[in-house]
């Protein structure tokens, strides 16, 4: 790889750790500085990870000239605020899901990258997986569908804290939490990716004492089938999908994010789906974010960003019919 393209990473959580194993196994691609609210965290993390620099301002990290893309996995109420200063900035942006849970932010996401000149992408591993694409080329030979299905949840570590009256994030409606933002996003980028723009959505949650979904069931109507998407973050649902029509069936039997476990029955075949090797599951979205930036690739950017703002469209509208107002993401 002729060129290297430069990180800087926003966040120290958990799923940062994965993202720079992710980063150190993608040809053409390294992180520059790490950024930190906390000073002295962002300095351990860095030592850690073995990147070379941190800072504790966010407009520092902006004004580097060594620095191509920013990499967001900060709370969810920060990712527009911190993704249109990128964007100003003239940084390409990836951010964690979701990128936006309402129609607008994801629209002034798109209209910031097109009046800059830049890419934003919004982190979403299932629709980079091989055995997501390998699915995906057979569910036309289905037949007319039946049934759709998608289910990933997981008791979160975070849910414990929450019953003891804590506030952590994941759990916090001010920080755009929940279980249809932080897991049901997987179900519903795999939805439209597959079946396309629903006619009609229906939310039905769960609700912690502070009104957050502690888990939900998510009904997108279309014209001749409703798909149906469960999600949690205080249960260890048996997380998979399955899509059942005349001929068959295609289902993954595993985590939304990972699409590791597939099989289909076609005509009374049976196949196992087995596209991709074990490894960090990140490896894939981050290569093809690398080639859209390198080949200035700009149909996959279109691709992306009316499929973001379509999944923040369907957020927006279950939240406002569970009462929830989401619109409320944070300056800094």
């Amino acid at each position: 790889m002729e060129r290297m393209i430069r990180i800087g990473s926003v966040g120290t959580s958990s799923i940062m750790h994965v993202i720079q194993e992710a980063l150190r196994l993608t040809d053409g691609l390294s992180c520059s500085m790490i950024y930190s609210r906390n000073a002295e965290r962002g300095r351990e993390f860095a030592e850690l990870m073995g990147i070379e620099k941190s800072c504790c301002d966010y407009f520092e990290m902006l004004n580097r000239d060594d620095i191509d893309v920013i990499y967001i996995a900060s709370p969810n109420s920060l990712h527009v605020t911190q993704a249109l200063q990128a964007m100003k900035a003239g940084k390409h942006v990836i951010v964690e899901k979701p990128a936006a849970v309402t129609k607008s932010d994801a629209a002034e996401l798109y209209e910031a990258a097109m009046e800059n000149h830049v890419f934003f992408f919004e982190a979403v591993t299932t629709l980079f997986m091989p055995n997501f694409t390998a699915c995906r080329t057979l569910l036309p030979q289905l037949g007319r569908l039946s049934k759709a299905q998608l289910i990933y949840g997981q008791y979160s570590s975070k849910y414990d804290a929450y019953l003891r009256g804590e506030n952590p994030n994941i759990f916090n409606p001010r920080m755009q939490g929940g279980a249809l933002n932080d897991m049901g996003i997987y179900c519903i980028h795999a939805a439209v990716s597959l079946l396309g723009r629903p006619q009609n959505v229906h939310y039905e949650a769960s609700c912690g004492p502070n009104g957050i979904d502690l888990s939900g069931r998510l009904l997108l109507d279309y014209p001749d089938l409703t798909c149906e998407i469960v999600t949690a973050k205080d249960s260890s649902l048996p997380s998979g999908c399955l899509f059942e029509g005349e001929n068959g069936y295609v289902a993954e039997d595993g985590p939304l994010n990972e699409f590791a476990k597939c099989r289909a029955c076609i005509h009374g075949r049976e196949t196992v789906i087995d596209k991709q090797p074990p490894g960090n599951r990140m490896w894939y979205e981050l290569s093809r974010f690398r080639d859209a930036i390198l080949q200035r690739d700009t149909s996959f950017f279109e691709s992306m960003a009316k499929q973001s703002l379509l999944a923040a469209s369907i957020l927006e509208q279950a939240h406002r019919q569970n009462g929830s107002d989401q619109n409320n993401r944070s300056l800094f």
